[in-house]
């Protein structure tokens, strides 16, 4: 028989067996919370971040319209762009989870989906470990990072495999034909490069007086030659420029078509340039002239471009008051000298480094003198230069771009810019001997210029089909509310 002691120890462990209903209801899922949601890995990060810095930050840095494309700030962190829909396509830039989703791999690999350049733009694509391991950054992202909501991720969520075609070794990179030159222009010849569709181009082209003028400052303080311009890509081959200078206040309105082009998978390049000039200044010979040039490029084993240029050039000398002496003993006399210049040209390149961002350049401009007499072509100015320098346009310098960004530096013996003026050849002869100079600092005997040649891109396209994709959107709202 059980005692009042035993009784209670019984009902007390009935009363904590395991399968006792609770005696309070269990919490709503409502009131649960939510587990937090894992942060990015900050190892894939850093590496992302490290790629980001070496590749795209030169032309994606903080600031600009947030319109264009070109605006999106990769100095900060990757994961800025989670989320974040593209102001071309409207497509997620980064999709955690989903690299197929995701349309900063469109633009890495360039698959179907991308619209515009293959990134980075204008360089060699990313390496294959470069691509793996945005792939794998992307993939590991947790659900729940970065914005969520209308312009948070969409599409398909979870890890996917690598992009594009692979190998034994992992994603394939994407392959690009690179353009012969990085420059649209070497240093005053015109190239075979092309800016692309709806490209626009800034470009200030900048020679700076002789060095050897003594009390010049090396040629910095007095006789400055500079030209500004633009240049539109209307389409994939077809530039078109406007450029004003302040030698002879010249104005040049040209167009360069390139229906052959290496980078599209052809052997060589071949184009063609073509402007009008107008000098303005002051009783300025010959006001109006013309150009027409061919070129030929090629480039070799991807970091050596050649190019061969023929030019045909219409009233080169701007003289106000020419003056030949034909040798009949009236001595000099006044003369118009309409004549015409056609010049050889040779362009060279070598690109160093991994991304072959850098470049040694090189230039030769030839007149050839058509050999009659008295009417013999001189080098310089026809006959009212016979003195003039017999061994054409020559420079040479280095250049450094990013795809949006071109600047060079260089020394040359021509100090002019715009094509008809710098066609008759160079300004100086012996580049190491200076007439009239007697010093013993050698820099004073240096006959040539410092130049520099700086361009900067703009990318079009992504204005343009936005503001196209409102107009489109505006005007089927406007159908649909009448």
């Amino acid at each position: 028989m059980l005692g009042p002691p035993m009784v209670s120890t019984l009902f007390l462990a009935l009363a904590l067996a395991p399968d006792a209903e609770p005696t309070t209801p269990p919490a709503t899922p409502a009131e649960t919370p939510a587990p937090a949601a894992a942060a990015p890995d900050p190892a894939l990060e850093a590496a992302v971040r490290k790629i980001f810095d070496e590749a795209c930050t030169m032309c994606h840095s903080a600031g600009g319209d947030p319109a264009d494309p070109g605006a999106l700030d990769l100095e900060s962190s990757p994961s800025t762009l989670i989320g974040r829909k593209s102001v071309v396509t409207g497509k997620v830039l980064v999709v955690p989870g989903d690299s197929a989703g995701s349309y900063l791999v469109d633009k890495l690999y360039g698959t179907a989906a991308m619209k515009g350049d293959l990134m980075p733009q204008g360089m060699d694509p990313l390496s294959r470990d470069q691509l793996e391991a945005i792939n794998k950054w992307i993939a590991a992202l947790p659900k729940g990072v970065g914005a969520t909501g209308p312009t948070g991720p969409t599409g398909p969520t979870g890890p996917t495999g690598p992009i594009g075609p692979t190998g034994p070794d992992g994603p394939t990179p994407p392959k690009r034909s690179p353009k012969p030159f990085h420059g649209t222009d070497q240093i005053v010849l015109p190239t075979t490069a092309t800016l692309g569709k709806r490209v626009l181009q800034y470009r200030i082209d900048h020679r700076f007086g002789r060095i050897g003028t003594e009390r010049g400052g090396f040629g910095l303080d007095a006789g400055v030659v500079m030209s500004m311009g633009l240049q539109y890509g209307i389409m994939d081959g077809w530039d078109v420029r406007l450029r004003r200078g302040n030698s002879r206040k010249a104005w040049e309105l040209g167009t360069k078509y390139v229906p052959v082009r290496q980078e599209a998978g052809m052997p060589v390049s071949f184009g063609m340039y073509a402007s009008v000039d107008f000098f303005r200044d002051f009783d300025v010979a010959n006001p109006w002239s013309g150009n027409f040039m061919a070129m030929l490029s090629r480039l070799w084993f991807e970091r050596w471009a050649t190019m061969l240029t023929m030019g045909y050039h219409l009233r080169t000398d701007h003289n106000p008051r020419p003056t030949v002496d034909f040798g009949d003993g009236d001595g000099p006399v006044l003369v118009k000298d309409t004549r015409d210049t056609f010049a050889l040209g040779l362009a060279t390149s070598v690109y160093l480094g991994k991304r072959k961002q850098w470049g040694i350049d090189l230039e030769w401009i030839l007149p050839i003198p058509d050999g009659g007499e008295p009417n013999k072509f001189y080098y310089r100015g026809g006959d009212t230069d016979p003195g003039g320098s017999k061994i054409g346009a020559w420079g040479i310098g280095g250049s450094f771009t990013t795809g949006k960004h071109f600047f060079q530096v260089f020394l040359t013996n021509n100090r002019e810019i715009h094509t008809n003026l710098a066609a008759p050849g160079g300004q100086s002869g012996n580049p190491f001997k200076t007439d009239g100079v007697d010093s013993k600092n050698p820099f004073h005997k240096a006959n040539f210029f410092l130049g520099f040649n700086l361009g900067r891109n703009f990318t079009m396209g992504g204005r343009i089909d936005t503001a196209k994709e409102k107009r489109k959107a505006k005007k089927s709202g406007g159908k649909g509310g009448a």
